[in-house]
């Protein structure tokens, strides 16, 4: 195993395991090197610390639980972060942020919240497995979101509210896809596109959120498998357009 796959070993490692004690010698312990040793050689190809890693995974699913999950207090939020209270989740969040929890749900910075939690994670050879199946064309509601990749989370925000109040795509029940027109790295800003999507059973009627109807067409479909954290799901879009094309 050599350097780079054991950063992303252990980055796999912290994403799959943030409920659970990640301290160094638990982390070391994955991929047998010194704490000394492998603090330096991960700070030197990620950019950040070992730590500060562990502390961006748990802030960024506290983020999403936020603002995608209202049912949920702020208290079990921060216990479920590793903090042990509110007020000092309220302070580490707000240090990283610049927006309390509460003013986050409101309104997340979502483009700010992105330059909070850059990490340089190691590149690693993909393996993958490629099934073609064929698919029966299926009703859809969808938003689209036009503008910065930063902000796709606003809308999602939007769809997810209208999944909620409208009960015609239940989250717990219906599939729910993401839809690029473009490679958000190759597109100016003003001109992206994406779809956030539900299955639905039914038309979905004129409302106040902008969601549509639509129809993904019947045909043969490429299928992957990504396995792993959100993070590096471009590298397995970009093999499997390498493979296909």
């Amino acid at each position: 195993m050599n350097d780079a796959e054991k950063i992303q070993r252990v980055c796999e490692y912290i994403n799959l395991h943030l409920d659970e004690p990640l301290n160094l010698t638990v982390l070391c312990q994955q991929v047998y090197v010194s704490k000394y040793h492998f603090h330096r050689l991960f700070a030197a190809y990620t950019g950040v610390t070992l730590m500060d890693f562990v502390q961006m995974g748990r802030m960024k699913r506290a983020s999403y639980q936020l603002a995608f999950k209202p049912e949920m207090n702020i208290l079990d939020i921060a216990l479920q972060a590793g903090f042990d209270s509110h007020e000092a989740f309220g302070r580490a969040f707000k240090r990283r942020f610049q927006q309390t929890p509460s003013g986050f749900r409101k309104q997340a910075n979502w483009p700010f919240w992105h330059e909070q939690l850059r990490a340089t994670l190691p590149k690693q050879e993909i393996k993958m497995k490629v099934e073609i199946i064929h698919r029966n064309v299926e009703p859809i509601a969808y938003l689209r979101h036009i503008g910065s990749p930063k902000k796709v989370l606003d809308s999602a925000t939007q769809f997810i509210a209208w999944r909620k109040a409208t009960g015609l795509s239940p989250i717990q029940s219906s599939k729910t896809y993401g839809i690029p027109y473009s490679d958000p790295d190759q597109t100016p800003e003003d001109a992206f596109q994406f779809d956030i999507a539900g299955s639905v059973t039914q038309a979905v009627p004129e409302n106040e959120f902008g969601v549509k109807n639509a129809e993904l067409p019947a045909g043969r479909y490429a299928v992957i498998h990504h396995e792993g954290s959100h993070d590096t799901m471009n590298d397995s879009i970009y093999q499997l357009f390498r493979m296909v094309a």
